[in-house]
């Protein structure tokens, strides 16, 4: 009926440095929306920013034809938020608890680019899987980067992401899968 092209996903967590995770995670909550600045940011994430002294990682890569890549080991959560803090249900989360609260997604995009439709559709379908499994209700949270980078203006990301287009795709994706609270 809705015409919804389902993406791939592939599991790269096997290998990775573990300096990207930190051990345990809570109840994911949401979703944080990154952008790489860069290509060829899948080693990157899984040896490359930890090898340069730069831990950082991601739940999932989405790619410019909007295959996912699965980069967070069982039980691990990934350093993707950084220096930040979130106010969530009159609690304050800081760092890495902001890291464990929310599902970390980079997608690959230059700063000068926009994200691609099939990078917004795979992200709007993980959206609403992860709500399904996690037990999210319309309407989903989802953030940028820059809303929870401290101090304010740390982080610019995501770059190029249409959010008026990711929430069509979204609504789009939580209709056709009768997501609670529509």
């Amino acid at each position: 009926m809705y015409g919804l092209k389902h993406y791939h996903n592939f599991d790269n967590s096997d290998g990775v440095d573990a300096r990207n995770f930190g051990v345990g995670r809570s109840n994911i909550v949401g979703t944080l929306v990154h952008t790489t600045s860069g290509a060829h940011s899948l080693d990157w994430l899984r040896r490359g920013s930890a090898e340069a002294g730069k831990p950082a990682g991601a739940d999932y890569l989405i790619d410019r034809n909007g295959d996912r890549h699965s980069l967070t080991p069982g039980g691990h959560y990934p350093y993707h938020a950084g220096k930040s803090s979130l106010v969530y249900n009159n609690r304050l989360y800081q760092g890495d608890e902001v890291s464990q609260l929310l599902l970390g997604v980079e997608l690959e995009n230059l700063d000068t680019t926009y994200c691609t439709a099939e990078q917004l559709d795979s992200l709007a379908e993980l959206v609403m899987l992860e709500g399904i499994a996690f037990g999210w209700r319309w309407p989903y949270y989802v953030l940028g980067h820059y809303e929870v980078a401290r101090p304010l203006g740390r982080r610019s990301d995501p770059q190029g992401f249409l959010w008026g287009d990711f929430m069509g795709r979204l609504y789009l994706w939580a209709s056709a899968n009768k997501t609670p609270g529509l």
